[in-house]
């Protein structure tokens, strides 16, 4: 993950298939479709579908729209999005827009019973909400229904209650909402400021603008525009793990500052920094990762998102 082969992210299939198909409804969306747009988004979606589900599937899966799906949150968004995108860009099929609606619905639902789902397990991280936030509040103005728009609107609502307490956005919580790994952290700030970006919603600002003050620096010194990110807040010494990506010196992230590069274009208040994240990452070596891309295909993909990506 993000330059070391040694770390597992196992959910590295489905990310790179749905990075992927956002940036070809991007290239879409911005007049400059790649060939054959529609059937490439269609076999991503497919194996979305199929293998990208293995590392969810020790969840006990339901039926939606013909396909049996696992309940992890994080799953479901991102394939909420991918659908989402295909609907925006008017690359849907009868048998997608049937499975965006039953799947925004059968969320909504979810929803309604516990409104901060596992992502694996029991485990709940309230970053991988954000993904299925923009999916149902896309899903709510693309396809006129208010159930996903104020379902979206109420998980928002409760990721920035999350973000206000004192210790900080937590990464970890359990069902009722309650702390059990409260340090806030880099990447979930940046994952959830890119999410909830792409759907236009104003409160991404607020977890952008949160990390770029307390965890983006200049690690060369202001004469130089380079731009990293730390995993964790000045002064704490976390671990490294699959999420952050390797830590490098002076606890600056590889996963915190690849996501800010997308966080900080979407959130068109940070320019400058993301001229800057760009440079750091051309001079780490991302040239190298982009010509062969199939040797690193995630990191790949995150950059490609993180360079085109735009609010829809």
């Amino acid at each position: 993950m993000l330059g070391d082969a040694a770390r597992s992210f196992i959910e590295a299939q489905l990310l790179c298939d749905a990075h992927l198909s956002f940036i070809l409804i991007q290239a879409t969306l911005d007049g400059h479709p790649v060939p054959d747009t529609q059937r490439r988004l269609k076999a991503l979606l497919a194996d979305a579908l199929g293998r990208a589900r293995r590392p969810f599937n020790a969840q006990k899966g339901t039926h939606v729209a013909g396909h049996v799906l696992p309940h992890s949150v994080l799953y479901r968004g991102y394939v909420l999005l991918m659908l989402a995108g295909m609907e925006r860009a008017g690359l849907a099929d009868a048998e997608s827009t049937a499975l965006f609606d039953a799947l925004a619905a059968q969320l909504v639902e979810a929803l309604s019973r516990q409104l901060l789902l596992p992502s694996f397990g029991r485990t709940i991280w309230p970053c991988d909400s954000a993904p299925a936030a923009a999916g149902l509040l896309l899903h709510g103005r693309l396809r006129g229904n208010a159930e996903s728009r104020a379902a979206g609107e109420r998980l928002v609502a409760r990721l920035v209650e999350l973000a206000d307490l004192p210790t900080g956005f937590p990464a970890k919580v359990d069902a009722k909402g309650r702390l059990v790994e409260p340090t806030q952290r880099g990447t979930t700030l940046a994952w959830t400021g890119a999410f909830l970006a792409m759907a236009s919603h104003p409160a991404a600002g607020r977890f952008t603008a949160t990390l770029v003050d307390g965890y983006c620096d200049h690690p060369a010194g202001s004469a130089l525009p380079l731009a990293a990110c730390r995993e964790w807040p000045r002064g704490v010494k976390g671990r490294e793990d699959s999420a952050s990506g390797p830590l490098v010196f002076g606890g600056y992230s590889l996963g915190a500052s690849a996501l800010a590069i997308a966080a900080t274009r979407l959130s068109g208040e940070h320019g400058q920094w993301h001229l800057h994240l760009l440079n750091a990452a051309r001079e780490m070596g991302i040239r190298t990762t982009l010509e062969h891309p199939g040797k690193r295909p995630l990191e790949a993909s995150l950059y490609g998102w993180g360079t085109t990506a735009r609010p829809w």
